[in-house]
């Protein structure tokens, strides 16, 4: 009882009740508070921008805090895998230990490593991760994750997200509409065509005519088969397809009432969630510039790049703008400032054919926008995007034939010595799995240029390589890439190569397709409380969702 009295008439000590420093006659210059407050450690320098406005301002405007929440380190890289039970992995140098440092280990998200979901998108520490059906935002830093309002029309787009704690703790989420298909109706050999209701073709095609549009529409039809003759004449106008016997299937092509809309639109309406609202809503943006073409122009670039690579093209974030490199040969640039955007042809492009060049990767490194290739097997280029004077355009920074730097030594300390790099690949997806079994190492941020490099001279003959382009170092000039399963950091600048690992993930043997289809190097972001965290309750949507 004396305690509690004791501690009751001691008065209550609280930083935030104190008198802003602006309303004493005590308050010292903008210089010398930066100077004494970033002396300070992370948690206390957090702490004291909670003091008052004047504190804050000056924590913000100096960027105090940018430091520790936003280290210009890359982490490691989140791969994609093909044909692997459990898709995602982390590429990167193993910690000591759990406490204090940054895993790759996605295992606290529901359901990961035990369904098709795989990371989608990363930008400054936040990750996309889902599928059609769902999409969760995670920081893998903190293990906070939020998990968006779920979409029945998710599968007509891509998902790319938008995030920069430097300006603001909130983030947005952008569904970009993937080109329509032509439409197709497709038949069992032995199953002959049947006539169909003009309504359930436009249900099927998407129609952008109203209803009434539609019903319009199918009367004429109608009158046109009244006033026919013909019983072929009949079928055609009751199901507008061309049968023909095509192998084991019959095939038939719909009326496509997409093949001459110019693409993209402009208006172009996107569904955008933000973290602020957290809801979605629509957001039209204003073409500046030509189009690409039509929508048949663009169906002649390929989705999917070659037999192996991306399933989905990539997206960046730079200096208030997304840019997303889409079907098309095309960059499109949204200025999230004043919801314009601009069409940009890529350096590849000829015509709209992009696809036979197979290899490429749009991204963010020291200088601003990079877009890279690789061809001819082993012929790196290398371009930035200028955007100086109002002239956009493409520059080539590199041009590097590989086969003559010291990549066939990186493969030869693989395949043939195997030896173990500083980085490792970490499968483990859920957290009871056994981390003890990674033997420790020292753990850096990885900025070392003198880590493992190769030398010209040490090169050794290998076999043919396939190489995946895995990403840029967002902070210097060097891009990573995968050989015959084998880390590699090439420095653009100074040719010097760097031998990172092997990539070569367990429980592989059974798979008949090999290799990467998506990679993200990863930089943590430590700010705490831009997600509700690991333990987010379910929405009832969610709930009518799962069920």
């Amino acid at each position: 009882m004396a305690c509690r009295q004791r501690a009751a008439s001691r008065p209550c000590v609280d930083l935030r009740a104190r008198p802003c420093m602006e309303e004493t006659e005590m308050a010292l210059p903008n210089d010398a508070l930066a100077a004494i407050l970033g002396r300070l450690p992370p948690c206390t320098l957090a702490a004291c921008r909670c003091v008052c406005k004047a504190w804050r301002a000056v924590v913000d405007a100096r960027g105090l805090l940018l430091p520790h929440v936003l280290p210009h380190a890359v982490r490691g890289i989140f791969l994609n895998f093909i044909g692997h039970p459990r898709p995602s992995a982390f590429f990167a140098r193993p910690s000591p230990g759990r406490a204090g440092t940054i895993s790759g280990n996605l295992g606290f998200l529901p359901g990961f490593g035990r369904n098709f979901n795989s990371i989608l998108d990363h930008c400054n520490g936040l990750l996309l991760y889902g599928g059609a059906s769902e999409l969760y935002v995670v920081n893998p830093a903190t293990r906070r994750w939020e998990r968006l309002p779920p979409r029945t029309d998710a599968s007509n787009y891509l998902a790319y997200l938008v995030y920069d704690p430097a300006v603001s703790p909130h983030y947005e989420v952008f569904l970009i509409p993937r080109v329509p298909e032509k439409p197709r109706l497709v038949y069992p050999r032995d199953t002959p065509p049947t006539p169909c209701r003009l309504s359930q073709v436009f249900s099927s095609l998407g129609d952008i005519r109203g209803a009434e549009d539609r019903e319009e529409v199918e009367e004429e039809r109608s009158e046109e088969l009244a006033g026919s003759s013909s019983a072929q004449a009949a079928e055609e106008v009751l199901c507008p397809t061309r049968l023909t016997p095509s192998l084991s299937r019959w095939e038939g092509e719909l009326e496509d009432s997409y093949r001459l809309m110019e693409w993209p639109p402009s208006p172009c309406t996107l569904h955008v969630f933000s973290s602020t609202t957290r809801r979605w809503e629509q957001k039209s943006f204003v073409r500046e510039g030509k189009a690409v073409g039509t929508v048949e122009d663009v169906r002649l670039d390929s989705y999917h790049q070659m037999y192996l690579g991306p399933r989905r093209r990539y997206s960046v974030h730079w200096r208030g703008a997304l840019y997303v490199h889409c079907r098309g040969a095309f960059v499109m640039r949204l200025s999230l400032t004043n919801a314009k955007y601009q069409v940009i042809e890529t350096p590849i492009s000829i015509g709209v054919q992009e696809s036979k060049y197979g290899r490429y990767y749009l991204g963010t490194s020291e200088k601003g926008v990079y877009f890279a290739t690789i061809h001819d097997h082993y012929q790196l280029r290398v371009w930035i995007l200028n955007e100086l004077r109002g002239e956009i355009k493409w520059i080539l920074m590199h041009d590097i034939d590989l086969e003559t730097s010291a990549l066939w030594a990186a493969l030869h300390l693989n395949n043939r010595q195997r030896n173990d790099g500083p980085w490792i690949l970490d499968e483990y997806n859920n957290d009871n799995d056994d981390l003890n079994d990674v033997v420790p190492k020292p753990y850096f941020q990885w900025d070392s240029d003198d880590d493992n490099v190769l030398d010209y001279e040490d090169r050794d003959k290998y076999e043919h390589a396939y190489i995946y382009l895995l990403g840029f170092h967002p902070y210097k000039e060097v891009i990573f890439f995968m050989a015959s399963f084998t880390g590699i950091a090439y420095h653009l600048n100074s040719s010097k190569l760097q031998y990172l690992g092997k990539l070569y993930p367990k429980d592989y043997d059974h798979s008949y397709i090999k290799g990467v289809h998506e990679s993200f190097p990863y930089t943590p972001c430590m700010i705490i409380g831009e997600l509700p965290g690991s333990r987010q309750e379910t929405r009832p949507e969610d709930r009518r969702h799962d069920a």
